[in-house]
């Protein structure tokens, strides 16, 4: 099955991050994040993660909000949960392409998520403010697709208040882009890279109305703790990465080190945002560590 990683290679994968993490330093970084995870700790104890939803997200009434990889997993219930505490007007979920049914049913589990039946009991619809979801088809591993999401965007809405670069790929074969990057630096970076500046207008002008508060968000991790040596291998980005996965990393480490560093590249991005848009925005923009 494609994606599919067993058991037994992970436990040899964890060993081998094991064995080497005591010989070589540069591994030490990988050992600790895949064995503990991350050490961002916002809670006064240290313990974990300060945040709560339901108290913690303001009133968006009005805002418009762009989310990246939202049909499924950590984007999807982002959606749900600023759509259920902060009520935007509008949610767009940015996705890979599918048929209209599968467009809707991803639409209307957020939906029913957020605000749980849409109609009362006597079969009339609640009057109760329900944000609307919007599907639109992205393909981060195609500009061309890029361009047709951003461009369709901008027909459809003159602000877009958050915009949260969510989406990614892990684990998948190697192979390229259709512009012939390495996939995961594709997707993962070059493509929200790409989709950024390009809604950068929309955003400017929406920072320039009374009460904005114009934010990007990078979802990133400490993954960068395991890019290669020295940084972003540029001489490989218009590969397939398959040298990148060599002798005995060919299990394991090698396909890591392929991966975290566009996970490397997405904290340049973040950096690149928070430098550049600051000044139009005037909202600094992070890379948040799940």
């Amino acid at each position: 099955m494609a994606g599919y990683i067993s058991p037994w290679t992970i436990v040899i994968g964890l060993i081998v991050i094991i064995v080497f993490s005591f010989v070589m330093a540069e591994y030490r970084e990988m050992a600790r994040v895949t064995l503990f995870g991350s050490s961002n700790k916002t809670s006064p104890s240290g313990s974990g993660a300060a945040f709560v939803a339901s108290r913690d997200i303001q009133s968006l009434a009005g805002k418009v909000i762009l989310i990246t990889g939202a049909a499924g997993d950590l984007g999807r219930q982002t959606a749900i949960e600023l759509a259920k505490h902060g009520r935007p007007a509008r949610i767009y979920v940015a996705d890979l392409p599918r048929d209209e049914a599968a467009k809707k049913a991803v639409v209307d589990r957020i939906t029913h998520e957020a605000f749980g039946e849409t109609k009362g009991s006597d079969g009339s619809e609640k009057t109760v403010h329900r944000t609307e979801v919007r599907f639109l088809e992205l393909n981060l591993a195609s500009f061309e697709s890029i361009r047709a999401c951003a461009t369709e965007f901008a027909a459809k809405e003159d602000r877009l208040d958050i915009l949260i670069l969510n989406a990614g790929i892990i684990r998948v074969a190697t192979g390229t882009t259709k512009e012939g990057y390495e996939v995961h630096f594709g997707v993962n970076y070059l493509g929200h890279a790409l989709l950024l500046r390009l809604l950068v207008p929309v955003m400017e002008h929406t920072a320039q109305q009374p009460d904005s508060d114009v934010r990007v968000v990078r979802v990133s991790s400490e993954g960068h703790a395991m890019a290669p040596k020295g940084g972003i291998q540029l001489n490989k980005l218009k590969t397939d990465g398959a040298d990148m996965v060599r002798y005995i990393h060919a299990t394991f480490v090698g396909r890591l080190e392929m991966l975290m560093q566009n996970v490397l590249a997405g904290v340049y991005t973040a950096l690149w945002a928070e430098q550049g848009c600051t000044h139009m925005f005037g909202t600094a923009t992070r890379a948040p560590s799940p």
